[in-house]
Parts: structure tokens; sequence; C-alpha cells
């Protein structure tokens, strides 16, 4: 009599794609990746293990939430589609440490969702809400200890910028005052289902075990980070005149104080001259 053993999770995510009749949405950007030897190989180099707790984002349908909860203590996927919801019950069905929520990320309480204990992030998520994603978890009062995340290889290229490079921006400055991050792979279109219409990149952010910077006020620096970008082709004097609402000598005043030369413009500023530009703007208003 012919035994059979308990199927992959890749085939169960195949079976209960076509046994529910799901299609994907391109408004919500789905993109899956269906390739189990793959993905592992990706979770391998994101450096999630046994005792991590994960928050994933975009489950899909869920064959990487199964490979997580293989090799984690315990996963959390959050998924918007509740379309998936059977999807998923199928793929996760006996796999008491993962657990779905059906909600936006992007209205999450993640408090709520992760609590204080140490956690990372793995997602493989629509490209539209990368950047805002990024900022919410890299910005968190409980901030997860890495990101593993899927992105067009032309945000990872920003996100991994340089000062004064063209590609530097609020976005990076934001990212890499939390972590330092690394590009994994590069990930073809024909490795997705259905497949985008760019290169991907699988990024790991690594949250810093030290501050690199430690502005008095980390939200004004946030506020500072923005208005040094607001306007790209505007000197760093006129960003900062208009966002905090000062008068162009007073911005001079500011900058001076700051060390930083008036004519600069935002995206030649390191990390550092941010810093000092937020707190001295602190002490004046």
């Amino acid at each position: 009599m012919t035994q059979f053993t308990n199927p992959s999770p890749e085939l169960r995510a195949r079976v209960a794609l076509e046994k529910h009749g799901f299609h994907t949405s391109h408004s919500l950007g789905q993109n899956f990746l269906l390739d189990g030897a793959f993905l592992s190989a990706l979770l391998d180099a994101a450096d999630v293990g046994p005792d991590d707790r994960v928050l994933e984002i975009g489950p899909g349908p869920g064959l990487m939430t199964a490979l997580l909860a293989a090799r984690c203590q315990r996963v959390l996927a959050v998924e918007v589609d509740r379309g998936l919801e059977p999807v998923l019950h199928d793929v996760l069905q006996g796999m008491e440490n993962a657990e779905v929520r059906f909600e936006d990320i992007l209205k999450s309480d993640l408090k709520a969702l992760m609590g204080e204990e140490p956690y990372r992030v793995v997602a493989n998520l629509p490209y539209y809400i990368t950047a805002d994603v990024l900022l919410r978890l890299t910005t968190a009062p409980n901030p997860p200890e890495s990101i593993a995340i899927m992105v067009q290889k032309e945000a990872a290229d920003r996100i991994t910028s340089s000062p004064g490079g063209k590609s530097w921006c609020a976005l990076a400055a934001t990212v890499q005052s939390y972590g330092a991050a690394e590009a994994l792979a590069d990930v073809p279109p024909e490795y997705f289902s259905p497949p985008p219409h760019v290169m991907s990149r699988f990024l790991l952010i690594r949250r810093h075990p030290d501050p690199v910077v430690t502005p008095a006020d980390y939200a004004l620096y946030l506020r500072v980070i923005n208005a040094a970008f607001a306007m790209r082709r505007k000197t760093l004097l006129n960003n900062i005149k208009a966002a905090f609402h000062m008068d162009a000598e007073t911005a001079g005043q500011v900058l001076e104080a700051a060390g930083i030369d008036p004519r600069v413009r935002g995206e030649a500023l390191p990390l550092e001259a941010l810093a000092r530009l937020s707190d001295v703007i602190g002490e004046r208003i």
C-alpha cells in the first residue's frame, strides 16, 4: 500500500490557491513567491531562528508563514485581504505557533500586536506601501530587532544610499538612523506569480545595537529630516524657513549654530549634521 506523507508547504499553498479559486489583485499589489526552496534560502540569510518572534507583513497564501513557523518560536502574520482567509486556513492548519490577523498594518497598533518583547519583521508586501511601512516600523515605540523585506530594486538603491548621492532621501536617512541595511538577493520578476514589471531586491535591515545619532528630541529630528528633503532644489535655509516658519535671518542663525553652510542642500547632510540641526532648532522653538 502506498504511504502518503504530509505535503510540503509549497504544495499546500499551490493546492489551496487552486482549490479556493483565488486570483491575485493588481490593486493590492499581490505578487506571490511560491518557490519553497528559494524562500528557505532567503530566510536563512534573514537571520531568523528558533528563539525569534516574527511579525510577517503580507503572508499571501502562507508559504513563507509556514516556513517561518517551522523555524521560529512564533509568527504573527498580518494580511489585509480577507479573500485569502480560506487559503491561509488550509496552508497553516495544525501549526499552533502561527497566527493570522486580517487588518491593515498601516493602521495596526504595533505595540498591541507584538508587545514589549523583542521581535523581527519579515515582509513581502505591495511595493506602493514600502516607504510607509518602513517609516512606521523604524520609528515605532517598540521597533523590531531586524526587518527582512522584499522591495523594488530602485527603492533598495535609495534605502542603502549615502549622503551626497543622488538617491539620498528622507526615507534613507530615517531607515539608517534605525539600522544598517544590507542587500541579500536580487529577485527577477519571473520568480513571482504573477511577475511584477520591476526587478526586486531582498533587504535585511538590522537595528543598530547602539544609536548612531542621539538627538535630544527624536520626533523633532524626524521633522528636520523631512524638512531637509522637502524641496530638493531648494537650499537647506529655504527648507528650514518653510518648515519651521522662520525668517531668513533666524534660519541662517540656526544653521550657523549647527555648523552648516546655509547654501547647502538637505541631500548633502549626513545623519550627524541633521541631529545637530535638530538640537539647535529644539532650543529655538
